[in-house]
């Protein structure tokens, strides 16, 4: 696949920003912690094929970066930081963001790396938040355990 070949994916492939301009613009951090914490409340509402996430890129080049960035956030990832994005997305919606990332990872010369990591909901229950004036420690609070 060619990198304009992308548009095939929903992506628009036009930029109107120069090379040096910054690109990746992002939410307030609480708005984000926010949204994060809000789909960790939702987290019995998952249903069994969905998934819980992490989508983290080194991408060099600017409007391939973007690319990516508008393509993950269409397909309803959550940006967390500038290069991470966090996801409940179903099994097989999942497989196709990764397959479209593995083609886009191929259509050019580069030195760049995606990594999607899954993420299962015991390790979301451990989850903190660290940073500046910022701590958050998520536990669920009705924990079950179910044997058959």
């Amino acid at each position: 696949m060619a990198l304009f070949d992308i548009k095939d994916k929903g992506i628009e492939t036009k930029m109107n920003r120069n090379a040096g301009e910054q690109v990746d613009e992002l939410m307030p951090l609480p708005q984000r912690i926010q949204k994060l914490l809000d789909l960790m409340k939702v987290y019995h509402l998952k249903k069994p094929e969905d998934m819980y996430f992490f989508i983290m890129y080194d991408i060099e080049d600017n409007k391939v970066r973007r690319l990516v960035s508008k393509y993950l956030e269409k397909k309803g990832c959550l940006r967390v930081q500038k290069s991470i994005f966090f996801a409940t997305l179903h099994r097989n919606l999942y497989k196709e963001v990764t397959d479209t990332l593995i083609e886009i990872q191929k259509a050019y010369q580069n030195n760049d790396s995606i990594i999607a990591l899954p993420v299962g909901e015991d390790m979301m229950n451990s989850l903190k938040l660290i940073g500046k004036e910022l701590s958050y420690e998520f536990s669920r609070e009705n924990k079950t355990t179910f044997f058959i």
